[in-house]
């Protein structure tokens, strides 16, 4: 593990199995921000993305804007990188038409009492006098990946850790989102996980893994626990972000972040609806995707669990 580590050879990643015919590893036409019926799920929507400043959630954030949202909030723990991430959020947004309410917030997704008030903040922010202000989306994208290692030996409080910020920061930002949320069926959450909860193992990447498994579970019961909720969650590709830091191997990562970012908006359509309390990968072609609605609907296919035992 330490030489892999130190020596930060690159890591060509091999081409993934899929559950559709179309694999992609960059935007394209059938989820662009621009496309009509994508536009018009975003339109007049408020969305919170965590961990918007950078990477992922930069991206999702971003295509939010390109689709024309009423408002996007990111919130992370940099204000300079908030802002420069609202900046671009301006930006593209003007490219397609559009001038969202941009909001920043910088928080601790790891202490509630601050996500509460940041929430808050948000909310306060986007109100009028009109009507009441909901925060309809909540992209639950806030996470780390810690350093690599095996079970034995492993340092129990950068598990710890792992496992606050990839599953108590989801906890504590959906505990503040719920009541700021829209009544009925009209809120959403998507949840931005990783193939890891759900894989083989992978050798030294055992407290990533864990943690991620544990947020799926959570969001699983959360889902169950509230129906009305369109809760979809996402791998969203295998990409070189700043999550691990200077402590992950160097990938050649096949996948852009501006496809996920295009991807969740697409969940929010109509002909996504057919997803909820599902998890799928962002590299899936979406029309092969309805395509398998039927199957989708009438089995446990994109459902966690165990095969041959359907509990």
């Amino acid at each position: 593990m330490a030489s892999v580590l130190d020596s930060q050879v690159d890591i060509v990643v091999p081409e993934m199995p899929s559950f559709t015919k179309g694999y992609h590893h960059r935007p394209y036409p059938a989820i662009s921000p621009s496309r009509p019926e994508i536009s018009a799920a975003a339109a007049g929507k408020n969305i919170v993305v965590t961990g918007g400043g950078t990477g992922i959630g930069k991206a999702i954030a971003i295509a939010f804007a390109q689709a024309g949202a009423r408002s996007v909030a990111i919130l992370g723990r940099r204000a300079d990188r908030l802002q420069q991430t609202a900046a671009e959020m301006e930006s593209e947004a003007a490219k397609h038409g559009h001038s969202p309410i941009i909001v920043t917030e910088v928080a601790d997704l790891m202490h509630s009492e601050t996500v509460n008030a940041a929430l808050r903040s948000i909310q306060t922010k986007m109100n009028t006098e009109a009507s009441p202000t909901y925060l309809d989306v909540l992209v639950s994208n806030a996470g780390m990946a810690p350093k690599m290692g095996t079970v034995l030996g492993y340092d129990a409080q950068v598990m710890m850790n792992t496992f606050g910020l990839n599953v108590l920061s989801a906890f504590n930002a959906i505990n503040a989102w719920v009541p700021l949320a829209p009544p009925g069926d009209k809120a959403a959450l998507i949840n931005v996980s990783s193939m890891m909860a759900h894989a083989r193992p992978v050798v030294t990447n055992f407290a990533y893994s864990m943690a991620k498994a544990a947020n799926l579970k959570m969001i699983d019961y959360f889902a169950a626990e509230n129906p009305s909720i369109h809760v979809v969650s996402l791998q969203p590709g295998i990409i070189n972000t700043e999550l691990g830091g200077d402590d992950m191997p160097v990938f050649v990562a096949p996948d852009t972040t501006e496809l996920p970012g295009q991807f969740c908006v697409w969940l929010l359509t109509d002909e996504a609806r057919f997803l909820k309390n599902k998890f799928v990968w962002a590299n899936w072609d979406v029309e092969d995707l309805v395509a398998c609605k039927d199957e989708v609907l009438t089995t446990r296919a994109l459902t966690w669990g165990v095969e041959g035992v359907p509990v």
